[in-house]
């Protein structure tokens, strides 16, 4: 378990300025939990991590893990702490004059040379580069550079694996492979993970709770599905949008597409499945039962942890009335509804 208690960490920009990267922040992850940590650029996360491992320590607050304060650690202490909490980055990190082979085996001490083979070799198949044991860092797609280091932070089978924005300089479908490495891992060694990202496309993809980052404090945290279907505040709110199609029509809107004309008398309407069944036939009851017609301009449905997410816009047709019914139906059914424009009113 990571425990953190009223972690400040701040920077002295000059003699008479300070930033508090992280201010005032507790925590707590629990053994074999993915973890994310989102915010955008600045917002502190990246310093919020290092704290866990010391590489950045706080000037204040607890870190405990599995009951351990860090904090109190002597040097030595320290040290072999840290072996059993792994962490990867963006750029990879390997030494570009040394094999695959050579670059997982750094962290490995106290072993023989058949031992450590055999050891490089186990990881490099769990990591799915089994064939790679002799290339170099040049000779390696950006995908196969971050299993490498994904093995090396292995090496000392650690119970903790830090990922700081460790998919950011990937494709989009590389991202995908080494997320659903990272859920593998976390099945098959049990791994506490705590990833460390600026997208909510990787925070929906793998993680299963999550903490929203903004100037140096968590400004919402708890499960992702929560988080994703209704996000409370508005930094969290804007990451959301963009991993939702339903976004779009704030843009459509604002640039008076035809795609979204409403007439005199109709309404459009956002409609967010929350908690109901997605694969109810929602629009087509609703349009039977109150004689509507209910035109679909936008659709998306999202997997969040390993939940189906939905949303409509929606133009009802018809009289205000039985509009009014309809929404009032959709609301009893738990759907969170956005009228988006109301055309009865000047109708």
């Amino acid at each position: 378990m990571i425990e953190l208690e009223h972690i400040v960490k701040s920077f002295h920009a000059d003699k008479d300025k300070s930033i508090h990267a992280v201010d005032d922040v507790s925590l707590t992850i629990n053994d074999g939990d993915i973890y994310g940590i989102i915010g955008f650029s600045g917002a502190g996360k990246s310093t919020l991590v290092r704290c866990i491992n010391l590489l950045e320590r706080p000037d204040s607050g607890s870190v405990k893990i599995n009951g351990v304060e860090m904090m109190t650690l002597k040097p030595k202490e320290l040290y072999k702490a840290r072996t059993k909490i792994g962490m990867i980055f963006q750029q990879f990190n390997l030494m570009p004059s040394r094999t695959v082979l050579q670059n997982v085996a750094y962290p490995l001490k106290n072993m023989t040379h058949d031992q450590i083979r055999a050891k490089v070799r186990e990881l490099l198949t769990l990591v799915d580069i089994p064939d790679k044991e002799n290339a170099y860092p040049s000779e390696l797609s950006g995908g196969q550079k971050q299993r490498v280091a994904i093995a090396r932070a292995l090496a000392n089978d650690p119970g903790i694996l830090l990922c700081d924005e460790a998919t950011s300089a990937l494709d989009p479908q590389t991202t995908g492979a080494i997320l659903q490495l990272l859920k593998d891992l976390n099945r098959k060694l049990g791994l506490t993970i705590v990833v460390i990202t600026h997208e909510m496309e990787v925070v929906k993809t793998i993680c299963r709770k999550a903490a929203v980052m903004d100037a140096g404090k968590i400004i919402e945290r708890g499960d992702v599905f929560e988080i994703f279907s209704s996000p409370k505040h508005p930094v969290t709110k804007n990451f959301v949008r963009t991993v939702s199609n339903l976004s779009k029509i704030e843009t459509l809107i604002k640039d008076e597409s035809p795609i979204v004309k409403v007439n005199p008398g109709q309404v459009m309407a956002r409609l967010i499945y929350v908690h109901a069944d997605v694969s109810e036939p929602l629009i087509s009851y609703a349009s039977r039962a109150f004689d509507l017609e209910i035109n679909i301009v936008l659709a998306d449905v999202e997997i969040v942890a390993g939940v189906m997410v939905g949303g409509t816009v929606v133009i009802f047709s018809g009289e205000s009335e039985r509009i009014d019914k309809a929404i009032q139906y959709y609301i009893d059914k738990n759907i969170r509804v956005e009228v988006l424009n109301d055309a009865r009113i000047t109708a």
